[in-house]
């Protein structure tokens, strides 16, 4: 019996050892590929926040109101943000050639998968983005109206009215990305229906004065006599 493991541990330590002698280059020729695109990458993000920050792009992104729309997402610097997004890109690229080293069959399948997902990507971050720009417009746009009529709630509004839309954004993202569609769709749908109800039920309440009163007006409207000036007959 012991003979017997002995002979099926060894042979299965051969079998490990071939096959690891047979990759052991592919990896190594994998991971040289990756550090040699982690060290491009590093060293392109470092002249690009350089020639970012001689152009002040910073100053640029002021002006144009974006670094105020990064800030409250924590990003003090728009030329750091850029700088970093081109470094990850430059080793998610390397990550390319060092997948096809290992395997060719196992990186093409990914990277066919990856492209054909990738105008879904772009969609969503543009449908992100469209939200983002209308949820700021309509929120201005209503606090300028509340302040307008003397509304108390007029922040709120005008940030219940920017969280709405990005809801939207969110879910319409969602839906086009294929994460979670029923999911999604079914918190979206109680979620908005849930606001709305809410919304009609303050509207309700805070108008019931006003209905009242037209109501009284309208049935002492009904019930003031009305002058008999027709033709009469004998």
């Amino acid at each position: 019996m012991w003979q017997t493991l002995k002979t099926v541990l060894a042979e299965a330590w051969q079998q490990f050892a071939v096959q690891a002698v047979h990759a052991l280059p592919n990896v190594l020729a994998s991971l040289l590929i990756l550090a040699v695109g982690i060290l491009l990458a590093v060293v392109a993000g470092r002249l690009a926040l350089w020639m970012l920050t001689a152009a002040h792009v910073d100053r640029g992104a002021a002006r144009l109101g974006v670094a105020a729309s990064l800030e409250r997402l924590g990003i003090t610097s728009t030329a750091h943000v850029l700088a970093r997004l081109l470094t990850w890109c430059i080793i998610v690229l390397a990550f390319i050639p060092a997948l096809f080293s290992l395997d060719a069959r196992l990186a093409s399948d990914l990277l066919s998968r990856f492209l054909l997902y990738l105008p879904h990507l772009f969609v969503a971050v543009a449908l992100l983005l469209v939200g983002a720009v209308l949820s700021r417009f309509f929120a201005r746009s209503v606090l300028i109206a509340a302040v307008n009529h003397q509304v108390r709630a007029a922040r709120f509004l005008s940030g219940a009215t920017r969280v709405g839309i990005m809801l939207v954004a969110v879910a319409v993202a969602l839906e086009h990305l294929g994460i979670g569609r029923v999911t999604v769709l079914i918190a979206f749908a109680i979620l908005f229906g849930g606001i709305m109800l809410a919304t009609a039920l303050a509207v309700g309440l805070g108008s019931q004065d006003i209905v009242r009163r037209w109501l009284a007006q309208y049935l002492e409207r009904d019930e003031t006599p009305k002058d008999d000036t027709g033709i009469r007959h004998w």
